[in-house]
This record gives structure tokens, C-alpha cells and sequence, in this order.
């Protein structure tokens, strides 16, 4: 038999951020997808998703032309044959998963990944590297249909731990991990948003981008400044104008956690602020983040959190809490009170 795990992640900072290029600071979270296999005789993949109640099978190749839209088991066999690892023999595999689905926290990443690192450990014959991995399971998921995601999903998965990514040049440094930063992972019970939200906030922050550089060309969201917000919000309708504030500010905001996290002097009490600035542009500019969520979040404010923020592209899903580890008790049931779907402490992995 052969076994594989993926977790989950979290993004700390640069949520609609990384298909522009720019750096994110996201982290993997002890919430596990497991793939089990045993071989069979018959030559095909026979699953057993077991949180679903379903079955399926799947041919050992599949020609990319066929793959229907967010089939992401077939995607990944076609990727893998462009690569050299071909399937020769059938396996049965059970699929269970503690990661919440359509919520943010990329339970479709990590399937693909767990189901990669399968066909690589059983039909490769040449190893394979971490980032590596990331980079397929990207290709996999996103761009295979033209999706409008990032790299961050895969890069945090594959790779564990805490870490600041930068999609332009497709390389990741390790962080420190901040010692008191308690967080609890909260689903809401709202139905995600993915692809519209990500599609609307990508083509509004690009398009703004665009006017901007008909003035000024050499200018662009590595470069902009904060006084670069006001100083083209004339040139802007009002409908682009928050999405071109929204990509400069939470860069910013994600540069300067990340010099603290470097600096060895991001603790709760510095990361926190950030992070309730970031939510306040997701919330406002990108407008990520429904009426019932933020009730919730206030909830937990209320209840003796220190910042939340939206997971993810948004439009429901999970959000975290940050606070001190004594508060998580009373913060957990009163969220429990208000009807979201499981509120729980979570930790940054390996």
C-alpha cells in the first residue's frame, strides 16, 4: 500500500495578491487530505472518496483535449504524462480529508498534490523536488483551465511551514514562526466564491493598472508607492480606483509583516494590527467578505479576538482568529452560538 498526506494552508498576508506578481506570507495548517492505494488488477483508478460517499474511476491516461472543467484528478494525470510519469497498472484508492471543501483553505490543492505525490512515489522513475511538485500541481489546477489563481496554494502545500512567496520569480524563504501567534481556523458555513471574486479582483486591479500606465509606464504594483493611491484616483473610475488602492495597500502590508517576521520581532501584538489592516482592504476594496461573515467576525472580536481576516479568494468560506491561547475556549462558543459550521485551534505544520 502505498500512503501520502497533504495539508491545508492559511494565508497570512497577500490574499489577492500573488496573481499580480506580488509576494504573500501564507503557511501550512495541521488539516490533512490522506490518499491510500493498494494495487489492483484491473487497469484503471478505481477511488473511494469516503467524505463524499462516492466512487469513481478514471483510466489510466486520459487525453487533455477530454478533461472536463475542475476535474482535477484527470488534469494531474495529464500534466504528469507531459512530464514522463505514466501509469502502468491500476490501483484502488480511498480519499478522506479533515480539510473544510470550498472554503478557502485549498482543499482542491491539496488533492492535487496527495494524488501527484502518488503517481510520482508508484510510476516515477526520477526524483522529484518539492517545488518542483508545486509547480506541476499549479499547472494542474490553474493553468490547465485558464484560471485565474496564483502560485501561493501549491507553493505552501508542497512545501510546509511558514513561508514568504514570491510568484514572479517562483521561489519561497522559510520564516520564523512567531511563538504567540494562536490562531483559530473558523468555518462559517458560506458557500465560497472562487472564481468570480478572483476573476473580478484580477482583471479590475490589472485594468487599473493599465490606465495608470498610460501616464506614467515604468510604474507598476512592485514599485507603487502609498502616495501612489491618491495621486492617480483622478484618472480612475470609481469602480477600479478601489482595486488599485487595494493591491498597494496590502503589499505594503505585507512588507512590512514580513520585515518584522525577518526582523525576529513579529510577535501577536505587532502581526495582529496587520492583519486587521489587511482584512479592513479585502473587506472594503476587494469586498470579499459577506454581511453573515463579518457578523461573525465581530463575534469573535467581541469575544476577545485580536484581529480576523478572511481566508482565500472569499465570498464566504473560513476566516481565522488571532488571540491569546486563554481566550480561544470562550472565542470557540460564542462563534459556535452564532451558527458557524466548526471553530478550532489550528497550528502551522510540519
Amino acid at each position: 500500500m502505498i500512503r501520502v498526506t497533504a495539508p491545508a494552508r492559511i494565508c497570512l498576508f497577500g490574499d489577492h495578491q500573488d496573481y499580480l506578481g506580488l509576494p504573500v506570507i501564507a503557511a501550512s495548517i495541521n488539516r490533512y487530505l490522506t490518499l491510500e492505494a493498494v494495487p489492483q488488477d484491473e487497469k484503471a483508478f478505481v477511488f473511494e472518496l469516503l467524505d463524499l460517499n462516492e466512487t469513481r474511476q478514471l483510466p489510466l491516461s486520459v487525453e487533455a483535449s477530454g478533461v472536463q472543467t475542475g476535474d482535477f484528478l484527470a488534469s494531474s494525470l495529464a500534466v504528469l504524462a507531459q512530464k514522463g510519469i505514466v501509469p502502468h497498472s491500476g490501483y484502488r484508492i480511498t480519499i478522506q480529508s479533515d480539510i473544510p471543501v470550498n472554503a478557502g483553505v485549498s482543499s482542491s490543492s491539496a488533492l492535487i498534490i496527495a494524488w501527484m505525490r502518488f503517481l510520482i512515489q508508484a510510476f516515477g522513475s526520477f526524483e522529484v523536488s518539492a517545488q518542483e511538485l508545486a509547480n506541476w500541481a499549479n499547472e494542474a489546477e490553474v493553468t490547465f483551465f485558464g484560471d485565474p489563481g496564483g502560485l501561493m496554494d501549491h507553493y505552501s502545500i508542497a512545501l510546509e511551514d511558514l513561508r514568504v512567496i514570491y510568484p514572479s520569480t517562483k521561489t519561497t524563504i522559510r520564516l520564523e514562526r512567531p511563538k504567540d501567534l494562536h490562531l483559530i481556523l473558523v468555518e462559517s458555513g458560506i458557500a465560497k466564491e472562487t472564481v468570480g471574486v478572483l476573476s473580478q479582483a484580477k482583471n479590475r486591479a490589472i485594468e487599473a493598472l493599465k490606465i495608470v500606465q498610460q501616464k506614467e509606464p515604468q510604474l507598476n504594483y512592485h514599485k507603487a508607492l502609498p502616495e501612489d493611491i491618491k495621486r492617480f484616483e483622478s484618472i480612475l473610475p470609481s469602480a477600479l480606483f478601489t482595486y488599485w488602492e487595494a493591491a498597494i495597500a496590502n503589499h505594503q502590508i505585507t512588507l512590512s509583516a514580513l520585515k518584522l517576521l525577518q526582523d525576529n520581532k513579529a510577535d501577536r501584538s505587532a502581526l495582529a494590527p496587520l492583519i486587521a489592516e489587511h482584512q479592513y482592504y479585502l473587506e472594503t476594496a476587494i469586498q470579499n467578505t459577506p454581511e453573515q461573515m463579518k457578523n461573525q467576525m465581530q463575534v469573535a472580536l467581541t469575544a476577545g479576538g485580536e484581529a480576523v481576516k478572511v481566508i482565500g479568494s472569499g465570498g464566504g468560506g473560513c476566516f481565522f482568529v488571532v488571540s491569546n491561547r486563554e481566550s480561544q475556549p470562550q472565542i470557540i462558543d460564542s462563534l459556535l452560538e452564532v451558527g458557524v459550521s466548526a471553530a478550532y485551534p489550528i497550528q502551522f505544520t510540519p
